[in-house]
């Protein structure tokens, strides 16, 4: 009995001394994997060496041997040994790597700073940006550094201390940087005018009460910080901003007669008198 069980013995001592290959052969729907255990049932979802995996188009079964060199076909590619893991230019983007080949992990010019161009991938798997182009500026120059966002725009310095109005619209207008393309007000362009290179306005309309506006130029892809400008609009006879016209406002119009205050102004002449008091008469006692 001791001597039948020798041989069996020898032979799963010799299975276990031969080497194995290191690192999975994978697929989308497989994957091999050495170090799983060979010799154990493949109920992990990895193959054995008693285990055969097949499809309509290929038939593989497991081998505790690595083989030798690098076998290869029109549609598939493999290499083992016991140093193999990953591998530059295999057609996979392996750990350390940003492309691989022709596979490019779905990035191109745009996603690294750039108008247009061509994205390739260096034999050190690593993007080369050479054929992307900055508008303007001609080719990427061996993966230079893409044109800066343009500088966020400016107000009128007019109107930065124009706290209230009586007025609506409102003409907005100031400067920007002569690389801007277009300029958004609260992520609209509509009304905004670029009069020239370095200057913009734009007509707005203003609700009764605070007006916030963000105002951001862009180039391109490439966008400026944001410019925030706020304005009050008042009721006309509305003094002392409470949204209503009554006998404190009268009061308030009475100490600025014959002044130039713009609080009192309301038809924005220069003077505050009588036709300011009978545009302030022609809505007491509203509110908004």
């Amino acid at each position: 009995m001791k001597l039948r069980q020798f041989p069996i013995l020898l032979v799963v001592a010799m299975l276990v001394a031969l080497p194995m290959s290191v690192g999975a052969i994978s697929s989308t729907s497989y994957q091999i994997n050495p170090e799983a255990g060979f010799l154990a049932p493949a109920t992990d979802g990895y193959a054995n060496t008693s285990d055969m995996l097949e499809s309509t188009s290929y038939q593989m079964q497991g081998g505790l041997d690595a083989f030798a060199g690098n076998p290869t076909s029109s549609s598939y590619d493999n290499e083992s040994g016991g140093t193999f893991q990953f591998y530059c230019n295999d057609g996979f983007i392996d750990p350390g790597e940003s492309c691989d080949g022709s596979n490019l992990d779905s990035q191109n010019c745009a996603s690294q700073g750039f108008d247009s161009g061509t994205l390739s991938c260096s034999s050190t798997c690593t993007f080369d940006t050479s054929s992307c182009e900055t508008a303007g500026a001609g080719g990427g120059g061996g993966g230079g550094a893409p044109a800066s966002a343009p500088s966020t725009p400016e107000i009128d310095e007019s109107l930065e201390g124009l706290e209230f109005t009586y007025a609506s619209p409102i003409l907005l207008f100031g400067e920007m940087d002569e690389d801007t393309d277009s300029l958004e007000i609260n992520g609209e362009t509509e009304d905004v005018e670029l009069v020239d290179d370095d200057s913009w306005q734009a007509s707005i309309a203003l609700s009764y009460g605070l007006n916030s506006f963000e105002i951001e130029a862009f180039d391109g892809n490439k966008d400026s910080g944001e410019l925030t400008y706020e304005i009050y609009r008042r009721l006309i006879g509305d003094l002392n901003e409470d949204d209503s016209v009554n006998d404190y406002d009268l009061s308030k119009l009475v100490g600025l007669w014959g002044d130039d205050d713009r609080e009192g102004d309301f038809n924005d002449d220069g003077t505050v008198d009588d036709y300011d008091f009978s545009m302030m008469v022609a809505r007491w006692g509203t509110s908004v």
